[in-house]
């Protein structure tokens, strides 16, 4: 049935093209309009400019390299308008020919003595407010609600990375790893239900069970432009709950000719005290070839970041009511763990492309990526397992303990992450027909060095919590003298693991559109389809060791120096990362493996997913006097196969050896996702759109995947059946989602919105004990992801930019960037009587700039403020283990001194305020998780030539 539906939208697809070109015979008494918007002197484009023909309901908006096209326009003198933010309206006479294409050149400030065409290319090429005109005037003249990060608004800021940048937009917060950046949580949704494009190329996710993307891994030196889609069209991908993130790299045209720029600097990092260098570079050119004249472009960018850095902090287990030995009842730490980090990582990103032009209506592009993770961690924690021992005293702040067990772990690995994205297209025009296609490639994953692990053990140990001087760091110490020294702790057993995930995805797509007249309405019909062919592979080899042919202690692979650890608390003896490398790998032949649980490790996770996706859309646009009205609708098909494996372990059966079979599954469903979006121009600088769209998220691929742990324990009338499995059946999450926003733009650099977003979520995803269900009708306990009841999430949005160009100096080189989200939601849990948020979403969002330019100097002073948001549930019964992660404010100063033409220098400040990572089960008092990285600081130079 679903087949059919396809194949009925392709059939009404090209019925659409044959109308469309039965009506190409207006076309034979019309001629075009085509030309550039440029500065005075033509060196500068203006991308998103508006311009308009005078008297008619006729605009058009430039691209990337200014340029703009009228096509069926009747013949006659006409006079052409071109508008863009912060600067001042132009005029230009063309004359149509029926037949033939007007060639006419518009340049901003051209009627401009010299000094205010110099004026003019301060203001919009070389200052902070270059950054935002370019930013404003794209999302005014989108067709649907978006927000935009320019290379000038992300080059103001200190953000290394894609999703550090991406913070400073409305509605947006990040997802951190190690203090930085690593996910993008667009209105409240997950990271893992939106989706990322780079050059238009849809890219995977790298890691094994997400298809969240790890923006962490593309450097901000490579950005062109950020897009923000909160409202998608049909001719995008369906699978954005929250939205799609479209990255832009650079291309020779969107600079009109050679260019170039060096960066070198370094950041130090006053917690570990080290310094790290930072390089990036790129070049642009312009060729001729054949005939043409600069109509080959080819651009080069690279960059490379090394952060070498500590992480240091303190985590808790869910703290169980447990009981004093008085008889009251508190909540109690049953096991705390003190940590210290030791990391190096290393960004490189390359982007390479190429841009063909033979004419003013083809055009050809080839564009690429390479972006390369390297993360080194040498991990050490201090495991305090209280529920171990016996109570000595207990209260609602502290407690001590006998006979309880101390664990220290040792952790040394690498992984590197790896993106790639190869985009094959081309755009050509003819007549009132625009066609684009594209054929793209790309790829995500993880690998890397066998990672290492150690756990030692010491026995019998006194110790114990106090969280009365600061619970976000409950104090975790050892009473007495056993578990203080390095020969205490003894190895009980050792680990190597080596990580393989690898996501590719293939994809082709083509689109049509026809200039149209709906009667006297000018608009367009388009249509087009793609096909997304998705592979999905996870390997992981894990090797078990528990018995080592001799006693083995920290002090035999023990630093020599003690850990620097800030946090409350002594850290005590710890592993040597190089010592216990060189003893694990000169003393592993002799170790004894335990073949049983390296098999179930390293099965039970592996699988190998395809997933096919064709999809097929019409649409079509009509401008009448003030409004504008966008409709389709998209058709998504899904094929889904996956294999994996199902470990059974059941004592009663070849004496508990684990037996292992394949595990497979397929499936096909599909979607039909219509949308519809209105822009209504209240005014020329006030606007309202409004927009009804909707979206699917298809499941994670290790939720749906084909694997399951089963365990049999007992005989008779006393068998327990416990499993974990994956659910290849379950369905993809549907939002029906409302979105509503207000803008103006006053003159000048600036912008006033306020929007308002409603999301209606069914299928939602969520981990339930699915026992005594088909088919686990005999099992005691079975956790599987399932398709929940409904959510629902709604908020308001707020954002404001001003230059306040119009004050007298020195305060006309003030310009102030300031966003707030506020954000609800509520989603079923089975297990309670009241709903719990959407794990991710803040209440409130925040994000302040306040820069100024003037003479050279470009000061910004910046901040981003989340709310806490819930995480995760350890029981989904009770609400005191829910943890949450505390708000999160961090405030950056960046600074530039532009020397001449060609030099600048700049230094900035980074998490000036110190601000740490807490998170905390059910209330605040009770820690989950502390971590603190200390302040940056950058410094370097850049030569522009």
């Amino acid at each position: 049935m679903y087949t059919m539906k396809v194949k009925h939208l392709l059939r009404g697809l090209f019925g659409l093209w044959l109308v469309a070109l039965c009506a190409a015979v207006q076309a034979q008494s019309t001629g075009a309009i085509s030309g550039q918007v440029t500065d005075a002197t033509g060196e500068f484009t203006f991308p998103d400019a508006e311009v308009r023909i005078e008297g008619q309901r006729r605009r058009e908006v430039t691209g990337r390299d200014g340029s703009f096209r009228f096509n069926n326009v009747p013949e006659g003198q006409y006079e052409l308008v071109s508008e863009y933010g912060g600067a001042m309206p132009e005029r230009v006479a063309v004359t149509v020919i029926a037949g033939e294409t007007a060639e006419v050149s518009i340049r901003i400030g051209g009627g401009s003595e010299q000094d205010n065409a110099n004026q003019l290319k301060g203001l919009l090429i070389d200052s902070q407010a270059a950054g935002q005109a370019a930013a404003i005037n794209r999302r005014r003249r989108a067709p649907s609600v978006i927000d935009v990060l320019s290379s000038d608004s992300v080059g103001n800021f200190p953000d290394q990375n894609v999703a550090e940048a991406l913070q400073r937009a409305p509605g947006l917060s990040v997802q951190r790893d190690q203090g930085e950046g690593r996910f993008v949580v667009i209105r409240g949704i997950d990271p893992s239900f939106n989706s990322t494009t780079i050059n238009g190329m849809r890219i995977p996710g790298p890691e094994a069970d997400s298809r969240a993307v790890n923006l962490d891994a593309i450097s901000s030196d490579l950005v062109e432009s950020v897009e923000i889609t909160k409202a998608i069209t049909p001719d995008m991908d369906g699978d954005a709950v929250g939205g799609n993130i479209e990255v832009k790299t650079l291309t020779a045209f969107d600079l009109g000719g050679r260019s170039g720029s060096v960066t070198v600097g370094g950041s130090y990092n006053t917690t570990n005290e080290e310094t790290s260098p930072d390089i990036s570079a790129s070049y642009t050119d312009l060729f001729s070839i054949g005939d043409g004249e600069d109509n080959l472009g080819i651009a080069f960018a690279v960059s490379q970041f090394d952060r070498d850095t500590v992480s240091d902090g303190i985590e808790g287990a869910p703290w169980e009511m447990t009981e004093t030995p008085e008889g009251n009842e508190v909540n109690a730490l049953l096991e705390g763990e003190q940590r210290d980090y030791v990391l190096t990582r290393k960004r490189t990103s390359v982007a390479l492309n190429f841009d063909y032009r033979p004419t003013n209506t083809d055009e050809y592009y080839l564009r690429t990526l390479y972006s390369e993770f390297d993360d080194a961690e040498t991990k050490e924690e201090n495991i305090f397992k209280f529920e171990e021992g016996d109570i000595e005293g207990l209260d609602a702040d502290s407690g001590e303990f006998v006979g309880a067990e101390y664990e220290k772990a040792h952790s040394d690995s690498n992984k590197i992450v790896e993106i790639t994205s190869y985009s094959l297209g081309g755009k050509n025009e003819r007549n009132n027909w625009s066609f684009d296609y594209n054929l793209g490639y790309a790829t995500a994953g993880e690998a890397g060095d066998l990672e290492i692990t150690g756990e030692t053990l010491a026995e019998d140990v006194a110790m114990g919590y106090d969280k009365s001087g600061d619970a976000q760091q409950p104090l975790l110490y050892v009473i007495g003298d056993q578990g203080s020294n390095a020969s205490d702790f003894i190895l009980e057993s050792a680990e190597g693991e080596s990580v393989f995930n690898e996501e590719r995805e293939l994809a082709v797509a083509f689109n049509a559109q026809r200039d149209v007249m709906f009667g006297e309405v000018p608009g367009f019909i388009k249509f087009g389809a793609k096909t997304r062919q998705r592979e999905k592979e996870n390997n992981i080899d894990i090797s078990i060791y528990e018995d080592f042919g001799d006693t083995y202690s920290i002090a035999d692979f023990a630093q020599d120096s003690p850990v620097d650890y800030p946090p409350r608390g002594d850290f005590g003896p710890a592993v040597d990362r190089d010592k216990y490398r060189d003893f694990f790998y000169g003393n592993r032949d002799n170790f004894e493996l335990n073949a049983e649980d390296s098999l179930i490790d390293s099965a039970a996770e592996d699988y190998d997913i395809e997933e096919d996706i064709n999809a097929a859309y019409v649409m079509a646009q009509a401008e009448f006097k003030r409004l504008t009205v966008i409709g389709g609708v998209r058709v998504e098909e899904t094929d889904y196969a996956a294999q994996g494996t199902q470990v059974t372990i059941d004592e009663n059966v070849n004496d508990g050896e684990p037996q292992l079979n394949a595990f497979s599954d397929s499936k096909s469903y599909s979607h039909v996702l219509p949308s519809l979006h209105l822009n209504y121009a209240l005014q020329d600088n006030m606007a309202v759109r409004a927009a009804l769209t909707s979206t699917i998220a298809r499941p994670g691929f290790e939720a749906a995947g084909p694997w399951q742990i089963i365990e049999i324990e007992g005989s008779g009338d006393d068998i327990e059946r416990v499993a974990e499995t994956g659910n290849p059946d379950l369905e993809p999450l549907e939002s029906i989602n409302f979105d509503l926003r207000w803008e103006y733009y006053p003159t000048g650099v600036s912008l006033m919105s306020a929007g308002f977003f409603y999301k209606d979520i069914s299928n939602y995803f969520l981990t339930a004990n699915v026992a005594g269900e088909a088919p686990f009708e005999a099992f005691d306990e079975v956790t599987q992801t399932i398709n929940g009841g409904d959510a629902e999430l709604y908020g308001i949005e707020l954002a404001y930019i001003r230059q306040f160009d119009f004050l007298p100096g020195p305060w006309d080189g003030l310009l102030l960037d300031a966003s707030y989200t506020f954000t609800d939601s509520e989603s079923d849990l089975p297990e309670r009587d009241s709903g719990i948020p959407l794990p991710g979403q803040s209440d409130h969002i925040a994000s302040f700039a306040l820069g100024y330019e003037k003479h050279g100097f470009n000061i910004r002073v910046a901040a981003a403020y989340r709310s806490e948001f819930f995480e995760e549930t350890d029981d989904a019964s009770d609400p005191m283990f829910d943890r949450y992660q505390d708000n999160h404010l961090q405030v950056d100063i960046t600074s530039k001194y532009r020397i001449n033409d060609m030099a600048q220098v700049y230094l900035n400040l980074v998490n000036i305020n110190d601000e740490p990572l807490y998170a905390y089960w059910g209330s605040s008092e009770f820690n989950s998780q502390y971590e603190e990285y200390g302040p940056t600081i950058e410094a370097g130079v850049r030569l522009d030539f």
